[in-house]
């Protein structure tokens, strides 16, 4: 039997610090909100009065806009984009930024070739909100909100927040916001300015008119395999992605990672070449409670955790040489993110390999691609990661892993399946009598997929690439909230974000 291509995530147990500091950085000025209510005024009085409460100067002909003529509007907290949309006439003006300063000018040919050539920098909207669900008001995590048809997007919070940062091209596009269990709910992306709060209802999630037992596990998981060609893309991408990697020790954040990075993600058929990652950029939060004696180091990290790709590593699961080995039930059809799929539940039938996984496939009703997996490491499944996942640990301390779990979602763009995002959960349960150490950690893996682009690159440069060995943290900068610019990433919790609040004070 061939050894199997499997995500290990290697500890070492090190004496370690941290230090770092941090700040927030604005999106577009069109964010700002804006009350006013005027009645038989003109423009030019309408757009000080804008100017001020905006805090932002107006630039325009006045061969163009007469600035005499009187208008109406009426607009309660709303985004400074939406009130100049209802006082001007959208089709025949165009709204450029340029730092703290709106040239308004008139639509035309050669605007539009002027606009190609402009090299200033553009400032992209950041659009944000928090998803509840309608009957309890709960927030909903891990929603996915992305730009309609284009591989574009993001994913909600524990707390149910999100952010998007969209380019001002696309702010008439449609967001599509989808979760498990909800209403998918369509949106232009320029109603995200004016609101904050988005309700999802609730709907069944199982399809009653299909009966599960209108296939058999054999055939589904051999229709898998035969259509890995049809599913998955033949040729390299580019993907632009952000990683967040956090530890806690009991409870307490003790530290946060987080990078955009680049990932050269290899054809699905026809290699077995793996995936490159380089770093774009990244920060590090100080220690948010340091820890007297001991700290995690995750080796691998953002290279390690594109291996949670499991159709492109074969995981055992879906590896038809392992097939015999684990018993598979279809147990439901369900719709998932609009999507019908059959709910495949897997778990090993024998403790003779590794390693040994348990959980559920969402297979697409009608391509038969992966759309999602949850799965995790049985009770000897554990016991047998204690020696490959520790790496390294001080003297007379003992370490194992209590709880290995993990999940990987895909999303389809251009007729192809593609990697979307993935989450690695891991638990320690550290002792050491001569230190009084009982603690438990838990490491938390975050891959995000924002953007997805053809390219001809073959490899990264050796100095470039991110390798199974490195450590994460060792090759970051210092907190930084600035840090980000135009790049779209998983916007912290409330936790998070006190956790990093106390670090800057420490």
């Amino acid at each position: 039997m061939k050894p199997v291509k499997q995500l290990i995530i290697l500890i070492t147990i090190l004496l370690l610090s941290f230090t770092t500091k941090g700040q927030q950085q604005d999106g577009s000025v069109f964010e700002r909100r804006v009350s006013i209510h005027q009645t038989g005024q003109t423009i030019d009085f309408i757009l000080e009065q804008i100017s001020w409460q905006a805090n932002v100067f107006f630039s325009y002909d006045a061969t163009i806009i007469d600035p005499a003529e009187k208008a109406n509007i009426s607009a309660q907290n709303k985004s400074l984009y939406t009130v100049l949309n209802e006082l001007l006439d959208t089709a025949s003006y165009r709204f450029n930024e340029r730092q703290n300063q709106i040239i308004i000018t008139q639509k035309s040919v050669e605007n539009e070739q002027v606009a190609t050539r402009d090299t200033t920098p553009v400032k992209y909207f950041f659009l944000s909100g928090r998803l509840i669900e309608s009957r309890k008001g709960k927030a909903i995590p891990y929603a996915s909100v992305s730009i309609l048809n284009k591989p574009i997007g993001t994913i909600s919070n524990t707390d149910g927040e999100f952010l998007i940062k969209v380019h001002p091209s696309t702010i008439r596009d449609t967001i599509v916001i989808s979760c498990m269990g909800y209403e998918q709910k369509r949106l232009p992306a320029y109603q995200l300015l004016d609101e904050d709060l988005f309700i999802l209802e609730t709907t069944s999630i199982k399809i009653k008119e299909v009966k599960v037992t209108a296939i058999t596990t054999e055939r589904l998981l051999r229709n898998m395999r035969a259509n890995y060609s049809k599913n998955y893309t033949p040729s390299t991408k580019l993907m632009d992605a952000f990683y967040r990697e956090t530890v806690e020790q009991d409870n307490n954040y003790i530290s946060v990672s987080e990078a955009v990075m680049e990932i050269l993600k290899a054809p699905y058929v026809g290699t077995t070449r793996g995936d490159l990652v380089r770093l774009i950029k990244g920060r590090k939060s100080r220690d948010v409670q340091p820890f007297k004696w001991l700290n995690f180091k995750l080796m691998g990290g953002p290279f390690t955790i594109t291996e949670l790709d499991a159709v492109k590593t074969v995981e055992t699961f879906i590896n038809p040489e392992y097939e015999n080995l684990y018993s598979y039930q279809i147990s439901d059809v369900i719709w998932y993110e609009n999507q019908p799929v059959y709910v495949v539940r897997f778990q090993p039938q024998s403790d003779d390999f590794y390693p040994p996984f348990e959980g559920e496939m969402y297979v697409h009703r009608e391509t038969f691609a992966l759309v999602h997996a949850n799965y995790h490491l049985n009770k000897m499944g554990l016991k047998q990661a204690e020696e490959i996942m520790i790496k390294k640990k001080p003297r007379k301390v003992k370490a194992r892993p209590t709880y290995v779990h993990y999940q990987v979602n895909y999303r389809q763009y251009q007729g192809k399946w593609h990697l979307a995002s993935a989450k690695a959960s891991v638990k320690f349960k550290v002792r050491s009598k001569r230190d009084r150490i009982n603690s438990e950690f838990h490491s938390v893996s975050d891959l995000l997929i924002t953007n997805i682009k053809p390219t001809e690159l073959k490899r990264f440069d050796k100095e470039e690439r991110f390798n199974r060995n490195d450590i994460f943290v060792e090759v970051l900068g210092t907190y930084d909230e600035h840090f980000w610019e135009n790049y779209n990433i998983i916007k912290p919790n409330e936790s998070l974000r006190n956790a990093f609040k106390e670090s800057l004070f420490n």
